[in-house]
């Protein structure tokens, strides 16, 4: 096969991948290949690359048709052959030599995750007696890898705003402890606009009720955790975290974000086959939507 039919080949394949015009929309490059001696050249239109004519070229990448063939045949990828094997000479940046090999490999991942509450995979930030696992959430923690999730673990805003044993719980004043609440928050958020600017799926924004900082449908204690009263009793109402994260995600323009809560399980309560059910409830309506 002539190696302007494999150039072909290459181009479209990648070009059939979903993410491709993701990955491609604020990047304009021009690409040589050069092969045997011969030169062909490339470049970026409307987030897809393309046969291009002459010019002076970005990234140049240089190889033998046999190594380009192993390329095309998926017994190479060209990520590998530029970063481990060597088959593939660049010069260029090495940013966009590895963004270029990045937009080529084969992919297995179903591209969903899930923001997970802290302490579902580390209870140790919880409160003694605050957990009737000993170091996760099994039983949650295994519904999510058996729905092939991806699991992001946000931050623990007690831990990280009033201590670990949360030796500040009341005593900050409740603009300083939002004001923290919302920086963590907003790295969250960061972080979701990332996986969906590449076409990722959140599948959930999982919090754990009725935290006063991270509860979705109910929070306990959050006028005490954040200084204004002594009321401890159960609302119906999200968690200071929670709030913030949902605040900064409709200030971004993210809308439709499935936030919900599942109960925690305390020693000796029972409660968590519930909470399974619940949870695969919440996981196959996002599919469904």
């Amino acid at each position: 096969m002539k190696t302007s039919q494999l150039l072909s080949r290459l181009l479209k394949r990648v070009n059939q991948k979903a993410e491709t015009r993701l990955r491609l929309a604020d990047w304009s490059k021009s690409i040589k290949w050069e092969v045997d001696g011969e030169s062909f050249f490339w470049d970026v239109h409307a987030g897809l690359l393309r046969d291009s004519e002459n010019q002076q070229a970005d990234i140049v990448l240089s190889c033998t048709q046999i190594t380009l063939q192993e390329v095309v045949d998926r017994r190479l990828p060209l990520f590998i052959g530029i970063w481990v094997t060597g088959g593939i000479q660049i010069q260029g940046s090495f940013a966009d030599a590895y963004r270029l090999g990045y937009l080529f490999l084969d992919d297995a991942r179903k591209r969903k995750v899930v923001f997970l509450a802290h302490c579902f995979l580390n209870i140790n930030t919880r409160f003694p007696q605050g957990c009737a696992f000993a170091g996760a959430n099994t039983p949650v923690v295994k519904t999510l890898l058996q729905h092939d999730l991806g699991i992001i673990q946000m931050p623990c805003p007690e831990f990280l705003c009033m201590g670990l044993e949360k030796e500040l719980y009341g005593e900050l004043p409740e603009s300083e402890l939002r004001d923290c609440f919302r920086n963590l928050a907003s790295g969250v958020v960061d972080q979701i606009e990332a996986y969906l600017s590449l076409g990722y799926e959140i599948a959930g924004i999982i919090g754990m009720d009725p935290s006063p900082s991270c509860g979705v449908s109910a929070s306990k204690g959050k006028g005490t955790m954040l200084g204004l009263d002594r009321d401890t009793s159960e609302k119906e109402e999200a968690g200071v975290f929670i709030e913030e994260l949902m605040t900064l995600a409709a200030q971004r323009g993210i809308v439709k974000l499935p936030f919900f809560g599942i109960r925690r399980v305390l020693p000796g309560e029972d409660g968590i086959d519930d909470q399974i059910r619940s949870l695969d409830s919440c996981l196959s309506q996002v599919r469904g939507s």
